[in-house]
């Protein structure tokens, strides 16, 4: 009976201990003792006029139902207290902590923290919309950090920029990959776990570690953030019902999977949950500015084509956003009375003529240009309803780029580079954080001739700037007369250094919109 019994508890233990692995074991090696249990740090984001959300998550040292109370105060020591309260997490969300807390004034900054039985954490800085106009507003725009390429700098120099109102992340936020084991092109820092990620424990494990990292962790705590997922946080090339990097015969159902990299996203980004888990979401601040976050991967793509002569490009029925997306991304733009309209998204939206470069690749089949019905018939309602004063800010390209926003930019009956005819905003495209450029796959000048080549004023008039070798990310900087995207330049990625340029700013006048160069 003694056996019986005792056998009944190792395996009671056993189960409490698969219940307990949140995480592939490697990860506890990068646990900071001095931040238990919030070894992951403090988290904002989704700031609305008198809404945040707070975020964290604990790492505990048994199964049991954890008690997380919060605070948040007008000072950086936590005198002042304006709201509190006690929330429980369990292992159903891998002990996550998401808060959206109310009552707090418009356009105001904030200090918050989370305190558990067994320690308390980091104090972090947020920061309220505003529910008026205000003189000027500040986003960091980032995209794409793979951990593998490079030290997370760029997100040490952002932590540094005080007076952002937030960081607006769009995608690409982890890679699903292995480890490579190209030699030619060695990892800078290898990923936990060393194999693709496909089951929960992976891709909590992957957020984890990319988590653990101090410049991010330090970006996550001194500004709230607004994220939206592109492809790689579920698979490389994802759509809605797969994606170029996932084979089912090998690697099980692709809803699946989607499905966990979903459910692991909302559980490590301090975005606003939702009973569908979508991304979909505007953000209005204070006359000044709305912000339309998009979802161009999970939420309606469909699967890109392999060739741009492929018959089926102009079928109206392949899509980037879907009909309802669509809808309430023009209608909103259009009904909108905020000076600016930023559109949040994740793939390139110009048109873009490559056909120096490659007859049989002209067009970048995975940006817009290889969904081009859609985009023709949301510019068709922007130019026939006299839009003007768009934004789009890009990422997924791991480039930097800047362009009048027009209709068929070769078309002189409706754009005039020169006195900026038909222009109805711009387009920003952001750098990668670390992940490769095209001079980690070529040589540099090979690369600079490349984007040379592409600032044709017969191919591509409407390209203002392009830079195809620098890491880091737009500082988006708006007022009631001008947008203007200034890109900050890591000087390197290959060690930890906070040392950056900022070579290049590109202006847009508020209804005029013409780009033209800026200084800093």
């Amino acid at each position: 009976m003694k056996k019986t019994i005792s056998a009944f508890t190792l395996l009671l233990l056993v189960f409490q201990l698969q219940a307990q692995k949140q995480f592939h074991p490697q990860i506890e090696s990068l646990f900071d003792p001095a931040l238990k249990p919030f070894y992951f740090g403090v988290a904002s984001g989704d700031p609305e006029q008198t809404k945040v959300v707070l975020w964290t998550k604990i790492y505990p040292e048994s199964t049991a139902p954890v008690a997380v109370k919060w605070e948040v105060a007008t000072d950086t020591f936590m005198q002042n207290i304006v709201a509190t309260n006690t929330v429980t997490t369990d292992s159903s969300s891998a002990y996550t902590v998401k808060v959206k807390v109310d009552g707090l004034q418009p356009n105001q900054h904030y200090f918050y923290r989370f305190t558990t039985n067994s320690g308390i954490s980091a104090v972090g800085r947020t920061k309220t919309a505003p529910d008026k106009e205000v003189s000027n507003l500040k986003f960091g725009v980032v995209s794409c950090n793979n951990y593998q390429h490079g030290y997370f700098n760029a997100y040490g120099i952002l932590a540094q920029q005080y007076d952002i109102d937030a960081v607006i992340h769009l995608g690409d936020y982890i890679y699903e990959y292995g480890v490579s084991n190209n030699k030619k092109k060695p990892q800078v820092r290898n990923h936990i776990p060393e194999t693709e990620i496909l089951s929960l424990v992976d891709y909590r494990s992957r957020y984890a570690q990319y988590r653990l990292d101090k410049d991010l962790m330090e970006a996550h705590r001194l500004h709230p953030f607004i994220t939206e997922w592109d492809d790689h946080e579920f698979a490389n090339n994802a759509y809605k019902d797969g994606a170029g990097n996932h084979q089912e015969d090998k690697e099980g159902s692709w809803e699946a999977r989607k499905a966990q990299a979903r459910k692991v996203y909302f559980e490590w980004l301090p975005i606003a949950d939702n009973p569908e888990e979508s991304i979909i979401r505007k953000l209005n601040y204070g006359g000044l500015a709305e912000i339309f976050m998009l979802d161009e991967r999970a939420e309606a793509r469909s699967k890109q084509l392999e060739s741009p002569t492929d018959p089926n490009l102009f079928n109206k029925e392949r899509v980037m956003l879907g009909e309802n997306q669509a809808a309430w991304l023009t209608q909103g733009i259009e009904q909108s009375s905020a000076k600016w309209k930023i559109i949040s998204n994740q793939v390139l939206f110009s048109e873009l003529d490559a056909h120096k470069l490659s007859k049989k690749h002209a067009r970048l089949m995975d940006s817009w240009d290889g969904y081009p019905m859609e985009r023709k018939e949301m510019m068709d309602s922007f130019y026939n309803h006299g839009v003007k004063n768009i934004v789009v800010i890009t990422g997924d390209i791991h480039t930097s780029w800047a362009f009048d926003l027009v209709q068929n930019p070769q078309n002189k009956s409706i754009y005039d580079p020169k006195t900026g005819k038909g222009v109805i905003g711009a387009e920003f495209v952001t750098p990668s954080m670390s992940s490769h450029n095209l001079d980690e796959r070529v040589s540099k000048g090979f690369a600079k001739f490349i984007a040379s080549l592409l600032r044709g004023k017969k191919t591509n008039p409407h390209l203002r700037f392009n830079d195809f070798t620098s890491h880091g990310f737009i500082l988006l900087d708006l007022n009631a007369q001008r947008a203007k995207g200034t890109w900050f330049y890591c000087k390197t990625i290959k060690e930890h250094s906070l040392e950056y340029s900022t070579k290049n700013s590109w202006s847009t006048p508020i209804n005029q919109n013409k780009l033209s160069k800026d200084k800093y």
